[in-house]
Protein backbone atom coordinates (compact mmCIF):
# COMPACT_ATOMS: atom_id res chain seq x y z
CA UNK A 1 0.00 0.00 0.00
CA UNK A 2 1.04 3.58 -0.53
CA UNK A 3 1.89 5.56 2.58
CA UNK A 4 0.94 9.22 2.52
CA UNK A 5 1.05 12.12 4.93
CA UNK A 6 -2.14 13.79 6.09
CA UNK A 7 -2.95 16.75 8.30
CA UNK A 8 -5.15 16.02 11.32
CA UNK A 9 -7.79 18.45 12.62
CA UNK A 10 -5.50 19.46 15.50
CA UNK A 11 -2.87 20.63 13.01
CA UNK A 12 -0.35 17.82 13.34
CA UNK A 13 0.76 15.82 10.32
CA UNK A 14 0.97 12.04 10.45
CA UNK A 15 1.74 9.21 8.07
CA UNK A 16 -1.29 7.18 7.04
CA UNK A 17 -2.22 4.08 5.06
CA UNK A 18 -5.95 4.82 4.66
CA UNK A 19 -7.31 8.34 5.01
CA UNK A 20 -10.82 7.33 6.14
CA UNK A 21 -9.39 4.91 8.68
CA UNK A 22 -7.01 7.53 10.09
CA UNK A 23 -9.86 10.04 10.34
CA UNK A 24 -11.91 7.47 12.26
CA UNK A 25 -9.03 6.70 14.64
CA UNK A 26 -8.39 10.39 15.25
CA UNK A 27 -12.03 10.99 16.16
CA UNK A 28 -12.17 7.92 18.39
CA UNK A 29 -8.91 8.68 20.24
CA UNK A 30 -8.54 12.47 20.28
CA UNK A 31 -12.17 13.64 20.18
CA UNK A 32 -14.25 10.90 21.82
CA UNK A 33 -11.30 9.75 23.99
CA UNK A 34 -12.66 6.23 24.20
CA UNK A 35 -9.52 4.88 25.86
CA UNK A 36 -9.91 7.16 28.89
CA UNK A 37 -12.15 6.15 31.77
CA UNK A 38 -15.44 8.12 31.57
CA UNK A 39 -14.91 9.28 35.16
CA UNK A 40 -11.40 10.49 34.42
CA UNK A 41 -7.96 8.97 34.69
CA UNK A 42 -5.38 10.22 37.15
CA UNK A 43 -1.93 8.96 36.19
CA UNK A 44 1.34 9.80 37.94
CA UNK A 45 4.03 12.01 36.48
CA UNK A 46 5.92 10.23 33.70
CA UNK A 47 3.55 7.25 33.50
CA UNK A 48 4.26 3.94 31.79
CA UNK A 49 1.68 3.12 29.10
CA UNK A 50 1.31 -0.11 27.15
CA UNK A 51 -0.40 0.28 23.77
CA UNK A 52 -1.30 -3.24 22.60
CA UNK A 53 -2.71 -2.95 19.11
CA UNK A 54 -1.02 0.35 18.27
CA UNK A 55 -1.78 0.31 14.52
CA UNK A 56 -0.17 3.49 13.08
CA UNK A 57 0.36 4.96 16.54
CA UNK A 58 -2.35 7.56 17.10
CA UNK A 59 -3.08 6.44 20.67
CA UNK A 60 0.64 6.37 21.43
CA UNK A 61 0.89 9.97 20.18
CA UNK A 62 -2.18 10.90 22.23
CA UNK A 63 -0.70 9.38 25.40
CA UNK A 64 2.68 11.02 24.87
CA UNK A 65 0.97 14.38 24.44
CA UNK A 66 -1.49 14.06 27.30
CA UNK A 67 1.12 12.88 29.82
CA UNK A 68 4.43 14.61 29.07
CA UNK A 69 7.32 12.43 30.13
CA UNK A 70 5.36 9.23 29.56
CA UNK A 71 7.03 6.06 28.34
CA UNK A 72 4.77 4.36 25.82
CA UNK A 73 5.41 0.79 24.66
CA UNK A 74 3.58 0.40 21.33
CA UNK A 75 2.97 -3.06 19.85
CA UNK A 76 2.08 -3.69 16.20
CA UNK A 77 2.89 -6.98 14.41
CA UNK A 78 2.02 -6.26 10.74
CA UNK A 79 5.21 -5.09 8.96
CA UNK A 80 3.72 -2.41 6.70
CA UNK A 81 1.63 -0.99 9.56
CA UNK A 82 4.58 -1.19 11.94
CA UNK A 83 6.67 0.86 9.50
CA UNK A 84 4.08 3.65 9.62
CA UNK A 85 3.93 3.41 13.42
CA UNK A 86 7.69 3.90 13.55
CA UNK A 87 7.52 6.91 11.24
CA UNK A 88 4.80 8.52 13.33
CA UNK A 89 6.62 7.79 16.61
CA UNK A 90 10.05 8.87 15.43
CA UNK A 91 9.69 12.52 16.41
CA UNK A 92 8.11 11.89 19.80
CA UNK A 93 10.37 11.10 22.76
CA UNK A 94 9.21 8.27 24.97
CA UNK A 95 7.50 6.04 22.42
CA UNK A 96 9.17 2.64 22.11
CA UNK A 97 7.93 0.45 19.26
CA UNK A 98 7.76 -3.35 19.22
CA UNK A 99 7.05 -5.39 16.08
CA UNK A 100 5.15 -8.19 17.74
CA UNK A 101 1.74 -9.13 19.10
CA UNK A 102 1.03 -9.73 22.75
CA UNK A 103 -0.62 -13.03 23.66
CA UNK A 104 -0.94 -15.94 26.04
CA UNK A 105 2.23 -17.80 25.00
CA UNK A 106 5.36 -16.96 22.98
CA UNK A 107 4.97 -18.37 19.48
CA UNK A 108 5.08 -17.70 15.78
CA UNK A 109 1.77 -17.62 13.94
CA UNK A 110 0.00 -15.78 11.14
CA UNK A 111 -2.24 -12.76 11.37
CA UNK A 112 -5.19 -11.92 9.11
CA UNK A 113 -4.26 -8.54 7.67
CA UNK A 114 -6.83 -6.38 5.88
CA UNK A 115 -4.82 -3.88 3.77
CA UNK A 116 -7.98 -1.82 3.20
CA UNK A 117 -9.04 -1.92 6.87
CA UNK A 118 -5.82 -2.31 8.83
CA UNK A 119 -7.21 -1.48 12.27
CA UNK A 120 -9.38 -4.62 12.21
CA UNK A 121 -6.53 -6.97 11.31
CA UNK A 122 -5.88 -9.61 13.95
CA UNK A 123 -4.77 -13.13 14.76
CA UNK A 124 -8.38 -14.04 15.55
CA UNK A 125 -9.99 -11.70 13.01
CA UNK A 126 -13.07 -13.10 11.24
CA UNK A 127 -13.92 -11.35 7.95
CA UNK A 128 -17.67 -11.99 8.03
CA UNK A 129 -18.03 -10.94 11.66
CA UNK A 130 -15.86 -7.88 11.05
CA UNK A 131 -17.94 -6.86 8.04
CA UNK A 132 -21.14 -7.25 10.09
CA UNK A 133 -19.69 -5.07 12.87
CA UNK A 134 -18.74 -2.28 10.49
CA UNK A 135 -22.11 -2.57 8.77
CA UNK A 136 -23.87 -2.11 12.14
CA UNK A 137 -21.64 0.89 12.93
CA UNK A 138 -22.51 2.61 9.66
CA UNK A 139 -26.22 1.85 10.04
CA UNK A 140 -26.22 3.28 13.59
CA UNK A 141 -24.34 6.45 12.65
CA UNK A 142 -26.54 6.91 9.57
CA UNK A 143 -29.58 7.10 11.84
CA UNK A 144 -28.56 10.68 12.70
CA UNK A 145 -28.57 11.80 9.06
CA UNK A 146 -31.52 13.35 7.31
CA UNK A 147 -33.73 10.79 5.59
CA UNK A 148 -32.56 11.44 2.03
CA UNK A 149 -28.86 11.21 2.88
CA UNK A 150 -29.46 8.20 5.13
CA UNK A 151 -31.08 6.31 2.26
CA UNK A 152 -28.15 7.17 -0.01
CA UNK A 153 -25.63 5.87 2.55
CA UNK A 154 -27.57 2.69 3.27
CA UNK A 155 -28.14 2.09 -0.42
CA UNK A 156 -24.39 2.19 -1.06
CA UNK A 157 -23.43 0.23 2.05
CA UNK A 158 -22.52 -3.04 0.36
CA UNK A 159 -20.58 -1.17 -2.30
CA UNK A 160 -18.67 0.70 0.42
CA UNK A 161 -17.72 -2.54 2.19
CA UNK A 162 -16.86 -4.64 -0.86
CA UNK A 163 -13.14 -5.32 -0.90
CA UNK A 164 -12.49 -3.80 2.51
CA UNK A 165 -12.04 -7.21 4.14
CA UNK A 166 -9.89 -8.87 1.53
CA UNK A 167 -7.08 -10.37 3.55
CA UNK A 168 -3.48 -11.47 3.48
CA UNK A 169 -1.94 -13.89 5.96
CA UNK A 170 1.18 -12.33 7.45
CA UNK A 171 3.78 -14.00 9.63
CA UNK A 172 3.54 -12.74 13.19
CA UNK A 173 5.64 -13.13 16.33
CA UNK A 174 3.75 -13.32 19.63
CA UNK A 175 5.20 -12.77 23.10
CA UNK A 176 3.71 -12.29 26.55
CA UNK A 177 3.54 -9.01 28.40
CA UNK A 178 5.54 -10.50 31.34
CA UNK A 179 8.42 -11.30 28.97
CA UNK A 180 8.34 -7.82 27.47
CA UNK A 181 8.09 -6.21 30.93
CA UNK A 182 11.11 -8.20 32.12
CA UNK A 183 13.21 -7.19 29.11
CA UNK A 184 12.20 -3.53 29.48
CA UNK A 185 12.67 -3.52 33.25
CA UNK A 186 9.13 -2.29 33.91
CA UNK A 187 8.27 -1.76 37.56
CA UNK A 188 4.75 -0.45 36.87
CA UNK A 189 2.18 -0.24 34.11
CA UNK A 190 0.08 2.82 34.80
CA UNK A 191 -2.22 2.28 31.82
CA UNK A 192 -2.67 -0.95 29.88
CA UNK A 193 -4.61 -0.37 26.66
CA UNK A 194 -5.60 -3.50 24.72
CA UNK A 195 -7.37 -3.34 21.35
CA UNK A 196 -6.25 -6.40 19.40
CA UNK A 197 -9.34 -7.49 17.46
CA UNK A 198 -10.49 -10.60 19.25
CA UNK A 199 -7.28 -11.62 21.04
CA UNK A 200 -7.80 -9.49 24.15
CA UNK A 201 -8.37 -12.46 26.46
CA UNK A 202 -5.18 -14.08 25.20
CA UNK A 203 -3.23 -10.98 26.24
CA UNK A 204 -4.81 -11.01 29.71
CA UNK A 205 -4.33 -14.73 30.17
CA UNK A 206 -0.65 -14.24 29.39
CA UNK A 207 -0.12 -12.09 32.49
CA UNK A 208 1.50 -13.76 35.50
CA UNK A 209 0.83 -12.65 39.08
CA UNK A 210 3.84 -10.34 39.19
CA UNK A 211 2.75 -8.52 36.03
CA UNK A 212 -0.86 -8.22 37.20
CA UNK A 213 0.51 -6.43 40.27
CA UNK A 214 2.15 -3.83 38.00
CA UNK A 215 -1.13 -2.81 36.33
CA UNK A 216 -2.84 0.25 37.84
CA UNK A 217 -5.41 1.05 35.14
CA UNK A 218 -6.56 -0.71 31.97
CA UNK A 219 -8.92 -0.24 29.07
CA UNK A 220 -9.84 -3.14 26.80
CA UNK A 221 -12.01 -3.13 23.69
CA UNK A 222 -13.84 -6.44 23.93
CA UNK A 223 -15.92 -8.12 21.25
CA UNK A 224 -18.05 -10.44 23.36
CA UNK A 225 -20.22 -12.74 21.26
CA UNK A 226 -19.44 -15.68 23.54
CA UNK A 227 -18.95 -14.33 27.04
CA UNK A 228 -15.50 -12.79 26.59
CA UNK A 229 -16.53 -9.64 28.45
CA UNK A 230 -17.60 -11.60 31.53
CA UNK A 231 -14.34 -13.55 31.53
CA UNK A 232 -12.29 -10.37 31.23
CA UNK A 233 -14.20 -8.83 34.13
CA UNK A 234 -13.49 -11.91 36.26
CA UNK A 235 -9.78 -11.75 35.46
CA UNK A 236 -9.54 -8.12 36.53
CA UNK A 237 -11.62 -8.70 39.67
CA UNK A 238 -9.46 -11.69 40.64
CA UNK A 239 -6.43 -9.41 40.59
CA UNK A 240 -7.89 -6.54 42.56
CA UNK A 241 -9.12 -4.18 39.84
CA UNK A 242 -12.60 -2.65 39.76
CA UNK A 243 -14.32 -2.68 36.37
CA UNK A 244 -17.01 -0.84 34.47
CA UNK A 245 -18.25 -1.28 30.92
CA UNK A 246 -19.52 1.10 28.25
CA UNK A 247 -21.07 0.42 24.87
CA UNK A 248 -20.81 3.37 22.52
CA UNK A 249 -24.10 4.37 20.86
CA UNK A 250 -22.71 3.73 17.40
CA UNK A 251 -22.15 0.07 18.34
CA UNK A 252 -25.59 -0.61 19.82
CA UNK A 253 -26.92 -3.97 18.80
CA UNK A 254 -23.40 -5.44 18.54
CA UNK A 255 -21.24 -7.34 21.03
CA UNK A 256 -18.53 -4.64 21.17
CA UNK A 257 -17.81 -2.98 24.55
CA UNK A 258 -15.12 -0.97 26.27
CA UNK A 259 -14.04 -2.40 29.62
CA UNK A 260 -12.33 -0.04 32.06
CA UNK A 261 -10.42 -1.28 35.10
CA UNK A 262 -8.68 0.53 37.97
CA UNK A 263 -7.20 -0.26 41.37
Amino acid sequence: MTTHSMRLPDGRTVWSLNRSETEYLYREIFVDRVYLHPDGLDLPDSPVVVDAGANIGLFSLFAAGRWPGATVHAFEPVPEVFDVLCRNASGTPGIQTHQLALGEHPRHTRIRHYPQYTMMSGIDAEPEADRALVRAYIENTAADLDEELRQVVLGRLDEMLDGRFEQRLVDCRVDTLPNVAARAGLTRIDLLKIDVEGAELAVLRGLDEATWDLVRHAVVEVASPGGELAEAEKLFAAHGLRTSTVQLPEYRGTALYFLYASR
